[in-house]
């Protein structure tokens, strides 16, 4: 290295066209899926672009090359279960981490209201100040554990990416309402896993749906497995 010469960095950053290829994805998706949008929800969603790639290499929220696809990978996946959410009115995410799949949905469906679970610190005030910078109302962090949580229960708990379903029965007992719902995003191939927990789940009062789904766009297989509390026994929700 010559003397008086600095050496060069390489320094990656998000060029405005790769977010404007995001939304222009996203736009096509939130149509081919028969969700409706105007102009306040893609700049939501364009804020939480720019947010989870200032948070590239600070934190682990995505694996490197989802960062791409954020629109078709994640925004419009989590967004697969609005349907399921029709009538609820309480929402909570166990495991948020990046905020997948509560707060896609909270952006669309801004009058429920969300609380999100997030254990790790770190992550839990990357979602405070991703919620700050979205404007959004009614949306609560916990930075605990999910199973300790007391005092509240929900219309529909998520859970993505966060364990097999027989493991968290004791968490979706301590969280769900009366006539309640939990709603796990999986793969297709579910049906080990839903063998596995049945005899548990038909014994605590739960009724099975299995919906198999393809996401827009990428055309992804995604497995809802809905698990709906009885109203009393022998009568379903």
């Amino acid at each position: 290295m010559r003397y008086g010469m600095k050496s060069k960095r390489k320094v990656t950053r998000h060029q405005p066209r790769d977010v404007d290829r995001e939304l222009t994805e996203l736009r096509r998706g939130l149509t081919l899926a028969g969700i409706t949008y105007n102009r306040q929800v893609i700049e939501k969603f364009r804020i939480y672009i720019e947010v989870l790639h200032n948070y590239k290499g600070r934190l682990h929220l995505l694996s490197h090359r989802d960062y791409y696809h954020i629109a078709t990978r994640h925004f419009l996946t989590s967004l697969m279960a609005i349907p399921y959410l029709e009538g609820c009115r309480t929402v909570c995410d166990v495991g948020a981490g990046a905020g997948f799949p509560s707060l896609p949905l909270k952006i669309v469906l801004p009058d429920i209201e969300c609380t999100l679970f997030e254990s790790q610190k770190k992550k839990a005030c990357f979602l405070r100040q991703l919620i700050e910078k979205l404007e959004l109302s009614q949306v609560n962090i916990i930075d605990e554990r999910a199973e300790c949580f007391a005092g509240k229960t929900f219309d529909v708990i998520l859970l993505k990416a966060v364990g097999k379903i027989k493991e968290l029965l004791e968490i979706i007992d301590n969280l769900i309402a009366p006539r309640g719902r939990a709603i796990f995003y999986k793969s297709h191939r579910v049906e080990g896993e839903i063998h596995a927990a049945e005899k548990e789940l038909r014994k605590k009062g739960y009724q099975i749906q299995l919906d198999r789904l393809y996401t827009p766009i990428e055309n992804k297989p995604l497995a809802l497995v809905i698990l709906k509390k009885k109203k009393e026994r022998g009568s379903f929700t």
